[in-house]
């Protein structure tokens, strides 16, 4: 195994105030309004928060969030041609430093390549051929949360956060995707999808339960352990989502292509709607809360229903997913937007092959992707709008016609809060985002998960929901003798207003600790199994995501709507005030478009793509 007793050494200063960790551009507070904390408070200095080779690999880094830093300590005073950085024990940047021009000819600047932002340079690139486009990122690669592990000694292509998304059901879907070569039902999940580890951690269990049950979501569900009427009502709960998946203008993703007239399923949460207003018995919330935690980063009693019914009653059809997740996806539209950011044009050289960085920023592309740009400021005038960024040492000032920050809303806030006014400040602060762990764990054989299907779930971890196996789509799955990788998710459990706290967790949580609940976890759900974590787990490597998705409490979505002559009406949430245009800077992620979604960043796309079309 790969350095497993290595403890991280984080103090819990490294997320008192948040830290940078979504696509490209630097963060603050998290949940906490960022006036919460005096310009020029004093923190101590990092520390080796991320030396451990363990937690090196992926999710977000030292060696982007340190530049974050700055902004959070208050130590940068921009001026017209220069930063002045003030002096800190913790590094060696001090004094004015020269903002250089970056003289290339841009359209639009986006700040981001993860999801979002390379799904609104597509769709620019749709409707505008030829149209100028500058990405930055502050990441080494492309992706995002849409990111991936294959290096070795993992086996496999292995996700570090997003993993599958579900058939294409809208034509903004259709058109990215067929465009752009991703063969999706080439990847579609095979039975069993979901399975259910029941045991004496399950609340409502029949006595003495300690099994798997497998094609939990389909067939398995006339078998599972519980009293028969509770399996009557987790077959009628099961009826209800299916229903609600074929309602014209049902609960979707993003949520504003849906009708008003749901809009009302905003402010509840899904326990309520489970338990209240359909009447199931309590076994049936606690049963989709082994989903919540995970997908939506909540237990039932803390997520809007209207998201929740969202996301659920997608899962019971069919879904998809590529080697590595979601980063399949991203690299299809990046070697659609850059043929020469992947060398080859087959779908095996796409899959695999590294991205060309070099290639991907040359001045002769129509479409330019810079990695390791860390964007600090945003600005916008009458007739365009710019960006300050950090990139090996030096600051540059990029200038377009106009600008989308395409990373979670919390990054935007900080980069423009010199243009907020204090209503779209406080709209901000109401965004939500929720911390998420998770880890890759190689095993020596797939012989123990061999029959479990793509995704396990169990109750009971101290850290963990689930496990997926991550090349259970392809051609090997059946082979119980082949190595393979199981990628966990984290599950929160806690409240909004705690998020700030598990953020601290998050980095000050030793590795051993998330490995000790690993191989509790392993060693109790595949007991029987012929599994021991000490001789058949060959490496565990954490990947931790600060700032990784949206969080869609009640009334995120939409406010209540309102009654007028018998007809739902609309009222806007805070998210929508949240991403205002301001000049000639767009904003848009999945959280403003209200879950975490693969198909809500890309939504973002479209949208934010439509906002500037009209300045070019």
């Amino acid at each position: 195994m790969s350095n497993h007793k290595s403890d991280d050494g984080i103090k819990r200063r490294d997320f008192i105030n948040g830290m940078l960790i979504a696509a490209g551009t630097a963060a603050v507070g998290g949940s906490i309004p960022m006036r919460a904390f005096a310009a020029g408070t004093t923190f101590p200095c990092d520390g080796p928060i991320g030396a451990d080779p363990n937690v090196t690999r992926g999710g977000n880094l030292r060696s982007v969030f340190n530049i974050a830093h700055w902004l959070r300590d208050g130590r940068l005073t921009f001026k017209t041609n220069s930063v002045q950085i003030s002096s800190s024990p913790c590094d060696t940047f001090q004094g004015s430093q020269p903002i250089l021009p970056d003289n290339g000819a841009y359209d639009v600047i986006i700040v981001g390549s993860g999801m979002s932002g390379c799904s609104a340079a597509f769709y620019l690139t749709r409707q505008r051929p030829g149209t100028k486009i500058l990405i930055l990122d502050g990441q080494r690669t492309p992706g995002g949360n849409a990111n991936r592990d294959d290096a070795a000694p993992i086996p496999d292509i292995a996700s570090t956060a997003t993993a599958y998304a579900v058939q294409p059901y809208a034509p903004f879907l259709d058109d990215i995707y067929n465009t752009t070569g991703i063969l999706w039902q080439n990847y579609v999940i095979p039975s069993p999808f979901y399975s259910y580890f029941f045991d004496g951690n399950t609340p409502f269990v029949n006595p003495g339960t300690r099994s798997w049950n497998l094609d939990t979501y389909g067939k398995g569900l006339d078998t599972v352990p519980y009293p028969t009427n509770i399996v009557n009502d987790l077959k009628a709960a099961r009826a209800d989502l299916m229903n609600w998946y074929h309602k014209p203008g049902s609960p979707t993703d993003p949520a504003d292509n849906s009708d008003p007239k749901y809009d009302y399923l905003s402010p509840m949460t899904w326990d309520n709607y489970l338990t209240q207003v359909k009447g199931f018995h309590p076994a049936v919330s606690d049963f989709y809360t082994r989903y919540a935690v995970d997908a939506l980063d909540g237990t039932t009693s803390q997520v809007s229903a209207y998201t929740s019914i969202s996301f659920t009653a997608a899962e019971y059809f069919p879904s998809f997913a590529y080697p590595g997740g979601n980063s399949g996806l991203l690299r299809h539209i990046l070697k659609w937007l850059v043929p020469s950011s992947i060398t080859g044009t087959t779908e095996a050289e796409i899959l695999a092959n590294p991205f060309n960085l070099a290639a991907m920023d040359n001045a002769n592309n129509n479409v330019r992707v810079r990695q390791g740009a860390m964007v600090l400021r945003g600005d916008t005038t009458n007739t365009n709008g710019s960006v300050v960024y950090f990139l090996n040492g030096q600051f540059y000032r990029a200038t377009a016609k106009a600008v989308i920050f395409a990373g979670q809303s919390h990054t935007a806030r900080t980069a423009c809060e010199h243009l907020l006014s204090t209503s779209q400040h406080d709209a901000m602060d109401q965004v939500t985002l929720s911390p998420v762990v998770t880890a890759n764990v190689t095993i020596r054989s797939a012989a123990p998960v061999v029959d479990l299907g793509y995704d396990g779930y169990y109750w009971g971890s101290q850290y963990w929901a689930d496990f997926v196996v991550a090349d259970w789509v392809g051609p090997n799955r059946t082979n119980p003798n082949r190595q393979t990788v199981l990628t966990f998710y984290g599950g929160n459990t806690a409240s909004v207003d705690d998020q700030p706290n598990e953020r601290i967790k998050l980095l000050t949580t030793p590795f051993s600790s998330y490995e000790d609940s690993l191989r509790a976890d392993l060693n109790r759900v595949l007991a029987g199994r012929n599994f021991d974590f000490n001789r058949d787990v060959l490496a565990v490597y954490l990947y931790r995501w600060g700032h990784s998705m949206v969080f869609p409490k009640p009334g995120w979505p939409f406010a209540a709507p309102l009654n007028k002559n018998g007809q739902a009406v609309r009222v806007p949430s805070a998210r929508f005030y949240a991403r205002q245009q301001i000049g000639r800077i767009s904003f848009g992620a999945q959280d403003v478009e209200s879950s975490p979604a693969n198909e809500s960043a890309i939504g973002a796309g479209v949208r934010t793509s439509g906002e500037v079309l009209p300045l070019l």
